[in-house]
């Protein structure tokens, strides 16, 4: 994994809820944000760095596998689902997203 797209300071997502608490490794979650910047993708795989947080709690990286819908554009608001890891930060392993 390409360690500059984790290190990424910027928020990529308006959050809901700005000071929500970590994700814990290990949980199963869904979280909500709008796209504001399209996804880095490497070898097949998409990640958003950043700051992505909503309830119940906030993760710094999304990362997933294959193709996105093409309802996932800049301004839209997405759903994904997935599993926390921990890799020196927080990471949603998304096995499903969906955009509106």
């Amino acid at each position: 994994m390409c360690k500059w797209i984790l290190a990424a300071a910027i928020v990529l997502f308006s959050l809901q809820v700005a000071d929500a608490a970590s994700c814990k490794a290990g949980e199963t979650v869904t979280l909500e944000g709008e796209i504001i910047i399209p996804p880095v993708w490497d070898a097949g795989e998409w990640f958003w760095p950043g700051k992505f947080a909503g309830a119940p709690c906030q993760v710094m990286t999304l990362k997933g596998k294959g193709a996105l819908p093409a309802e996932c554009l800049v301004g839209k608001r997405m759903t994904l689902t997935g599993r926390v890891i921990e890799d020196g930060v927080l990471i949603l392993e998304v096995t499903k997203v969906s955009c509106f």
